[in-house]
């Protein structure tokens, strides 16, 4: 196992103070919906050639540090801290910086990752830590690669918010002046809630599980893809074709009652799906789900199908509902329904995010493109977090957060 030092860790706050009128951020009801402890791991790793590279190794965290500055005053509410269920107090207290020592090389992270390594490659953000709201962590590997590890508080942001600030932060770094601002028009969308059903805060999950990569290479996805078109008459998606075989999978584990009732929740990027849409720079958490309900009875194909009904469902139609007056009423009693399915470990229930088409394999800093990208564990067990193959384009690897893995090698 890697054994990594941490050598150093500041506070890097915006360059530019935030305006007192802005000091106080709104969350939005979606935002409610994530307790403080959930967090959003990302790992972005370089293979850094100082001879190619106009970049030199040592003047890589100055760069870093320089550019999060700056970053920050676009991105204040992440300097911030929560005030309450409801808000962000923007006091640009900011962010944890760490730099750290992984005694391997980056090689052997890429070729043989294993949940337990890159846990360490991603810094902790809690409220024991002050509440701090994101935390970047530099880790620099034998041969001179790198990884830049961050995690940021999902009830401040969404996968979409993440690629949007790292967008912005690697063009800073790279001297880019073409700035785009984030849009901040959540939580007049869908205002908060004063009384907003369960304190999820207090469901800290009672089971961390552990976390396994599984790939579907894009011949794979195909040959799936034509037989599930064929036996339904549909064309899913790459996400919700591997949606509906994860989830078939997991319903036939050692142990389950294939009858027994299983649920998916699986998040859906709202942003071009408002009427009118909004800005892929959208801030906050621009997502939606529907439970979607099934059983291992099912075939790939009923799952699939399943699968896209749900989505489809979560139209510009829909979404206006969601800001209608009587919404409150109406997402209490889910909510308390998804927060004990999931956290208790009594349902069958899989949340299954995808972080596929999100740019960040195009994070440049000035070094060039990242080698690979993953996640890193989110902690509760019954997660799964599709992302980008490495290098199969139209590949997909699950990252799943599981109890235990029973016999099942592959999917």
């Amino acid at each position: 196992m890697a054994k990594l030092e941490i050598i150093s860790k500041e506070s890097i706050k915006p360059s530019s103070p935030t305006p007192n009128n802005l000091r106080t951020f709104q969350l939005s009801l979606i935002d409610q919906f994530f307790p403080p402890f959930f967090r959003i791991p990302l790992i972005l790793y370089y293979s850094h050639d100082e001879s190619t590279s106009h970049v030199k190794k040592a003047e890589i965290s100055s760069l870093l540090k320089k550019s999060l500055s700056d970053a920050l005053t676009l991105y204040y509410p992440f300097a911030g801290r929560l005030k309450d269920e409801r808000s962000i107090d923007c006091n640009d207290q900011g962010v944890d910086y760490l730099e750290a020592r992984v005694d391997t090389r980056l090689s052997e992270i890429i070729e043989q990752p294993k949940g337990e390594v890159l846990n360490k490659f991603v810094p902790s953000i809690s409220e024991e830590g002050g509440g701090v709201l994101l935390g970047i962590q530099l880790n620099y590997f034998n041969c001179g690669g790198i990884a830049i590890g961050m995690s940021i508080c999902h009830t401040v942001a969404d996968g979409g918010a993440l690629s949007m600030f790292v967008k912005a932060w690697a063009a800073m770094a790279r001297g880019d002046t073409n700035k785009v601002a984030p849009n901040f028009v959540m939580s007049s969308l869908f205002p908060p809630r004063e009384a907003f059903g369960p304190q999820t805060s207090l469901y800290i999950p009672k089971h961390w599980g552990k976390t396994r990569r599984f790939c579907f290479s894009s011949s794979k996805i195909a040959a799936l893809r034509a037989e599930v078109g064929a036996s339904t008459g549909v064309q899913p998606t790459r996400v919700q074709l591997v949606t509906a075989l994860v989830w078939k999978w997991a319903m036939a584990r050692k142990g389950r009652d294939r009858s027994h009732p299983s649920f998916v929740w699986h998040p859906v990027n709202i942003r071009g799906r408002m009427d009118p849409p909004l800005s892929e720079y959208t801030f906050g958490n621009a997502i939606w789900r529907e439970n979607i309900a099934g059983n291992g009875e099912m075939d790939l194909g009923e799952l699939v199908s399943k699968t896209r009904e749900a989505v489809r469902k979560i139209d510009s139609k829909y979404l206006k509902e969601l800001q209608g007056e009587n919404v409150n009423e109406m997402l209490v009693g889910d909510c308390k329904k998804v927060t004990e399915s999931f956290f208790d470990n009594e349902g069958d229930y899989l949340m299954i995010i995808s972080f596929c088409r999100f740019p960040f394999y195009e994070s440049d800093f000035g070094w060039g493109k990242p080698a690979w990208v993953s996640t890193a564990s989110w902690g509760s067990s019954n997660m799964v977090v599709l992302m980008d193959s490495m290098s199969d384009i139209g590949g997909i690897e699950a990252w799943i957060t599981m109890d235990e893995f029973d016999t099942y090698d592959e999917i």
